[in-house]
């Protein structure tokens, strides 16, 4: 969990139809298939027991989609916090909300009730992991390094659990994934690995633990920076130790990655940009001179990743519906023949702490999208954002499966001969090549909004063109930016200049020492911008959403020679029609969270100004209240 080494530790606490034993490539050569891993959590525990009734319980994206209807406070009534350790539902699973831990057959009592169902549970995860044609999981115990109640309720017994179920469950000829550990051994007074090590030993579970093929080891899987002394000791019981970690750049050196952002074409550096045109490529990093594997190498695709807090604008990817795992699939398969290893992250995270803001709240740059007019706008979360910015794959109610089955195909064609789109027209995963624009799914296809202003004549302007944003900057026009960066297709605002300049400046000036060197990362366009976060640029769909579900983004402009946007060519009678920019949500959602408003000065008609405001009231009069966007 990111939220461990960036913020700070856990306040408390059926016959695979894609699977193939070796593929054959060009020449007829034939060699042994990726072998595909998946991260899963098993630590749900508290955050059941806390849900006074769940069947009406609140998750984050129920707040997000209500619109103010409901508050986090709202969700707050529906949670038992003694029993949760602060633990948030950001989202409710297809399935209903579960968890896999019980206490042992020689406890009398465990620090929390025994989970319900968990055979049903864990006998479907093993169906659906099979399915897909994942080999093993990589069972998460990042948040503790020390043996202990805590630890044991959501890191080591559910793991205990998860073999129990599927050594149960291959006795009656079910098959199932194999299992891996993910331990956090970066401190010498570390124990917990030592829990691990015993239950990799036991001779009934030696089927299940996975062993890497290469060199017919069991794999291990520690935090970055582990205790050298501590990796000697579990190398010596003859383990194969893995250092997996994130937003790091040491792929070369053998490291992986549980997410693994897609790259600037640039400057090569991290960026949450995502883009719908098949000519810009994720080219997401591949894993070299890996501990384990024929070759070493391994790479890894997930539905959305994070910089830092993925409640704030681009510091996430987000799913863009199903946009980012279809984009890192595609390096995926460019890199498969010469991959011993595909990894996916995640199943099921599904709920997160909120974290302590660095920067000044309730200052509206430093708020979590959507929550514009919530008490708790001030708390952000790190690792997902309700069901839109997540990197989980396992169906929910807000996706119902539509990301598992776009998980499925792209499997289908990673698993195919080739692994190629050209081969597979008809697959989901491969619509954004398909030569058929009425076959590309839009609720996938996203198009960059600019934002720039005129000074000398108070024209705010927005543009999806780059060559039109280029030529007007140029000619004097200046740019709104971000003020976070994270998306490095959008200008970002500088760390340090004078007060009155920046947005930076405006959530607390030079940023917290942590924030800056943790989980800034490389800013790419760095210019001044003025001090208004709610003009900024956002991202929306290029494409008309089923009838109900979006309105056009139309820029027109007055006789006058003042710019604005409308939701229609008849531009609210106060001008003509220049150009559709896009489609903008009917509907808010942790996918689309921001709300869009049309704004407007003071005064009579031909003297007005217009400009927008994201997740904002208008400063002045509110014309339109377009919708939602990224």
């Amino acid at each position: 969990m990111l939220k461990d080494t960036f913020l700070s530790a856990l306040a408390v606490i059926t016959v695979c139809p894609y699977r193939a034993a070796s593929i054959r490539i060009s020449g007829g050569t034939t060699m042994s298939a990726p072998v595909v891993g998946m991260m899963y959590e098993g630590w749900h525990g508290p955050a059941v027991a806390g849900l006074e009734s769940p069947d009406n319980s609140l998750t984050v994206e129920d707040v997000l989609r209500s619109n103010g209807s409901y508050s986090m406070a709202d969700m707050a009534k529906g949670i038992n916090f003694s029993l949760s350790s602060n633990f948030y539902f950001h989202k409710q699973p297809l399935d209903g909300f579960y968890c896999i831990y019980r206490k042992r057959d020689n406890e009398i009592i465990g620090p929390i009730p025994d989970c319900a169902n968990i055979t049903g549970t864990l006998t479907r995860h093993a169906r659906m992991l099979v399915g897909a044609g994942v080999d093993f999981i990589v069972a998460d115990s990042t948040n503790f390094y020390m043996q202990g109640p805590s630890a044991d309720v959501i890191q080591q017994r559910p793991f205990e659990v998860v073999l129990e179920e599927w050594l149960k469950l291959r006795k009656q000829g079910i098959k199932t994934p194999q299992a891996t550990i993910w331990q956090n051994v970066q401190k010498s007074s570390a124990n917990l690995w030592e829990s691990f090590v015993d239950i990799y030993k036991n001779p009934a579970y030696s089927d299940l633990i996975y062993k890497d093929q290469a060199t017919g080891k069991p794999v291990f899987f520690v935090t970055s920076d582990p205790d050298p002394g501590i990796v000697s000791k579990i190398e010596a019981e003859g383990f194969a130790v893995v250092v997996m970690w994130a937003l790091r750049n040491n792929f070369a050196n053998g490291e992986w990655a549980f997410f693994s952002p897609c790259l600037d074409a640039t400057t090569g550096g991290f960026t949450t940009s995502i883009s719908s045109d098949p000519q810009i490529k994720c080219n997401q990093h591949t894993t070299s001179n890996s501990s384990i594997g024929a070759r070493g190498t391994a790479i890894t695709v997930s539905p959305s990743y994070q910089l830092s807090y993925s409640a704030l604008p681009y510091r996430a990817s987000g799913k863009y519906g199903g946009l980012t795992l279809q984009r890192q699939f595609e390096t995926a398969f460019s890199q498969r023949d010469n991959l011993d290893y595909l990894m996916v992250g995640t199943f099921n995270e599904h709920i997160a702490q909120p974290q302590h803001n660095p920067f000044n709240p309730p200052d509206t740059a430093a708020i979590a999208m959507g929550m514009e007019n919530d008490a708790a706008r001030s708390e952000l979360w790190v690792d997902m954002y309700g069901d839109g910015i997540t990197r989980d794959l396992e169906p929910t109610t807000a996706d119902k499966g539509a990301l598992w089955a776009l998980f499925l195909s792209c499997m289908k064609v990673f698993k195919s001969p080739t692994a190629k789109c050209s081969d597979h027209p008809a697959e989901p995963c491969c619509d954004m090549q398909n030569s058929n624009a009425s076959d590309v799914n839009p609720y996938a296809t996203w198009v960059n909004i600019f934002s720039l202003y005129l000074p000398q004549d108070e024209d705010f302007l927005l543009t999806h063109d780059t060559r039109e944003r280029a030529s007007l900057l140029s000619h004097g026009w200046k740019e709104y930016c971000t003020p976070f960066g994270g998306a490095l297709e959008f200008c970002a605002a500088p760390t340090s200049v004078p007060a009155d300049r920046t947005v930076v400046q405006r959530v607390g000036g030079t940023l917290p020492a942590v924030f800056m060197n943790k989980t800034w990362g490389a800013v790419h366009n760095v210019q001044e911008t003025p001090l208004d976060y709610s003009r900024s640029p956002f991202v929306t769909y290029a494409k008309a959403l089923r009838p109900g579900d979006s309105v056009p983004l139309v820029r027109c402009i007055t006789s006058g020679g003042q710019h604005f946007f409308a939701r229609s060519e008849e531009c609210m009678q106060l001008g003509k029609a220049e150009s559709t920019l896009g489609y903008v949500s009917s509907h808010r959602s942790s996918t689309t969270p921001r709300s869009l408003r049309l704004c407007a000065t003071a005064g009579a008609v031909g003297t007005r100004r217009y400009y927008h405001s994201l997740d904002a009231e208008c400063a002045d009069v509110m014309l339109d209240y377009l919708g939602f966007v990224h």
